[in-house]
């Protein structure tokens, strides 16, 4: 059984069903009107687009241009197009009908429209609670998960997070709804979520000042094309302070930028090892950077469009759109808006900001002690899974089985994508997903 009709929660699965040499029965279970229309593939706005070309989108590692193939297929894009994100997901979607349409005689797939509220080990199986009633039983569950709708950023008093004037969950349907277009917004968080939120503003001719709030005030970067940077950190290094870590990168940045190579040639030169340089960082290590250099991280990591950007610029230079580096204290609710009072970075002295509507477009949450689905909550309650250390997902062993509270590896319970952020850290994109799934799969076949 597979919990989870997003990307993860599709391409497992799909995988699944190629490979499968054995008789075969996969439930996946999805309460949504539609597979792999995750958060990130849902929107209908056709300004949302990939952050990266089609080229590299591939649902397969072993065949970078399936994506591109497909585009072409069906529309007139190139390699080095950003295609609408609504277009990714319909690919995803073919992808899996094509696996169910040429799937063996003795594997098939059932797609279940409910939600999972419990799952009880039963011998070596388990017993799947649904929402509707029903139960399922199945020898393997897989945790697809995908992310969690942001926490309420943290403030003394939290009675305004009740109010009308207040979004919590900028993918709600709400978020954008009834709002006039001159008035003045309010967008907590500077990261992807709030490029998207800008952009639908933008495409509804909202003339009204877009205010953003972000601890640092940091923007993501265009995604520039490259050649390929060789890698730089051996093995070796791995074992090292972050300091030290962070003073190599520089260098080589540096050092790369004299030869003519861009940054973020350097930052991509680092992806495949990413989860060996993270885990091989002690865990203080770990928080550490979580403190100090994650907002950086993150900015120059995780690129968007150059166009998405194009827009932004445009919106800054018109200063409709006015960045804020700083920590909300407080809100104020009045009759004609909202009163925001937040302390600017390196300073004492309160701001306040009026506004109409406040938007929260944080990082999703993943402290998962924190998040009231009663699916998790059941797990938590009976052990059956724990955090990690970091609290950034869930802990789990090297194949992606889940650890109960006593930490040992379970033989029912497997998990892939964001949840194991703790273990990679960088396991929230389709290049880590797409390869997690299919290592998975392989893994799930090789215990029956």
């Amino acid at each position: 059984t597979i919990i989870g009709g997003g990307f993860s929660g599709v391409m497992v699965p799909t995988h699944l069903l190629r490979l499968a040499t054995v008789p075969l029965s996969i439930d996946l279970i999805e309460p949504r009107p539609s597979l792999s229309a995750g958060l990130a593939y849902s929107t209908a706005n056709s300004r949302h687009v990939l952050n990266v070309p089609a080229r590299r989108m591939s649902a397969f590692p072993d065949d970078p241009e399936h994506f591109l193939r497909w585009l072409i297929q069906h529309g007139n894009h190139h390699a080095d197009s950003f295609a609408p994100r609504e277009r990714y997901g319909a690919y995803v979607r073919a992808v899996l009908e094509t696996a169910i349409a040429d799937a063996p005689a003795h594997a098939r797939l059932e797609w279940i429209r409910s939600e999972a509220s419990a799952v009880l080990p039963a011998g070596s199986s388990a017993v799947i609670r649904l929402k509707n009633g029903k139960s399922l039983r199945a020898d393997r569950v897989v945790l697809a998960l995908g992310n969690f709708p942001p926490s309420d950023p943290p403030v003394a008093d939290w009675t305004f997070y009740r109010s009308k004037r207040y979004v919590g969950h900028a993918w709600g349907s709400e978020a954008l709804e009834a709002l006039e277009p001159n008035v003045p917004v309010l967008l907590i968080g500077s990261g992807l979520t709030m490029l998207d939120i800008v952009l639908a503003l933008h495409a509804r001719d909202h003339q009204g000042v877009i205010h953003v709030i972000s601890r640092h005030g940091l923007l993501a970067q265009a995604y520039q094309s490259h050649p390929p940077y060789p890698s730089f950190l051996p093995m070796a290094v791995t074992s090292t302070t972050l300091r030290a870590l962070l003073r190599r990168v520089r260098r080589e940045v540096a050092r790369a930028a004299a030869a003519g190579h861009d940054w973020r040639a350097v930052i991509d030169a680092l992806r495949p090892q990413t989860p060996a340089l993270w885990q091989a960082l002690p865990l203080a290590e770990q928080r550490r950077f979580l403190r100090h250099l994650r907002p950086y991280w993150d900015a120059h990591r995780h690129r968007v469009a150059p166009e998405a950007i194009a827009v932004l610029d445009r919106l800054r230079r018109s200063q409709q759109l006015q960045i804020h580096a700083g920590r909300i204290q407080a809100y104020q609710e009045q009759r004609e808006g909202v009163r925001v009072a937040y302390r600017p970075r390196r300073s004492d002295a309160p701001v306040d900001l009026q506004v109409s509507r406040v938007i929260n477009c944080t990082g999703f949450e993943c402290d998962y002690r924190r998040l009231r689905q009663p699916l998790i909550m059941h797990l938590l309650e009976s052990g059956l899974i724990r955090p990690d250390p970091l609290c950034l997902g869930l802990d789990t062993d090297a194949e992606g089985r889940l650890l109960d509270a006593e930490g040992r590896a379970s033989s029912l319970l497997y998990t892939l994508g964001p949840p194991c952020k703790g273990r990679l850290w960088e396991t929230t994109a389709v290049p880590e997903i797409r390869g997690q799934a299919a290592a998975l799969a392989r893994c799930l076949l090789q215990t029956f």
